[in-house]
């Protein structure tokens, strides 16, 4: 099991704004040139494919410093919030700041969801830039069906194998086996169309949508790119940097050699059939 420090991100490489360094996801830059403008894209993104809305009580997973609570609160109208985050840095920052919001903050993994988390059904479940480190999709997916209430609501970005992934060659696909490793993600934790959906299926999830989204490899790459036009030498001789540069790096690679597609994957858990449950 990795190590929670592994994950570990220095918000102040990322940007120039104190404001922005809680912020730690790779942004949506559609209509984005800012780093935490761009996070909070993203976020809002996953916010909308799971149609929140006021009066809900919502499990984010992979919380991170909790920036997105704001965002949840002052757009969506959320006012009960429980979340997951692996770090401990990042959930003793939460408590710290005594939030009105926030219903339960538990330290760990997605599978299984502590006691605390798996005691309560939700109206939605929102994991921004984080499922591809699930153990399983398989494990992932599950813990989002038992969260949920019925048709309860879920959103999660990932990586998806593209369409045409077995049409690379082979020396690019084994490398791009190779990055996942280096990004400690499971290779087998990242599947085509068909086998997300099919998992879906296998967990009572239904109205899948896979929506792929096209800036984020690009915006997070071009924006390291300025940033390191900005940073003085010794901070980009930082393991800090090091691990975010190579990030970029990774990024810009799938932007000229798209086998993986950074993806929204959005969905709610149906009823069980009649005579079930």
């Amino acid at each position: 099991m990795p190590n929670p420090q592994h994950f570990n991100i220095n918000g102040q490489l990322l940007s120039p704004n104190p404001q922005h360094w809680i912020w730690n996801n790779l942004g949506s830059w559609a209509n984005n040139n800012d780093y935490g403008a761009a996070c909070q894209a993203l976020a809002r993104l996953h916010g909308q494919a799971a149609h929140l809305h006021a009066g809900e009580h919502i499990l984010e997973l992979a919380c991170g410093y909790g920036a997105a609570f704001e965002l949840w609160q002052n757009e969506f109208n959320i006012n009960k919030i429980s979340a997951l985050e692996y770090r401990p840095q990042c959930v003793d920052y939460i408590k710290q700041q005594s939030l009105a919001q926030l219903v339960h903050i538990s330290e760990g993994r997605f599978y299984p969801l502590p006691k605390q988390l798996n005691d309560v059904e939700y109206d939605a479940v929102v994991c921004v830039d984080a499922a591809y480190h699930a153990q399983s999709l398989t494990q992932f997916l599950a813990v989002i069906a038992s969260a949920l209430k019925t048709e309860g609501r879920f959103a999660f970005s990932t990586l998806m194998l593209a369409d045409d992934y077995t049409n690379y060659a082979l020396t690019q696909r084994v490398f791009a086996q190779g990055l996942l490793r280096l990004a400690n993600i499971n290779k087998a934790n990242v599947l085509s169309h068909a086998q997300i959906m099919q998992l879906a299926q296998q967990q009572q999830l239904t109205d899948i949508q896979i929506v792929p989204l096209n800036s984020v490899f690009t915006g997070f790459a071009q924006w390291i790119e300025q940033r390191a036009s900005q940073l003085p030498q010794h901070l980009k001789l930082s393991k800090d940097w090091q691990k975010i540069y190579l990030t970029a790096r990774w990024c810009k690679w799938l932007v000229n050699y798209p086998l993986l597609r950074y993806v929204l994957v959005s969905g709610k858990k149906s009823p069980l059939p009649l005579g079930e449950g």
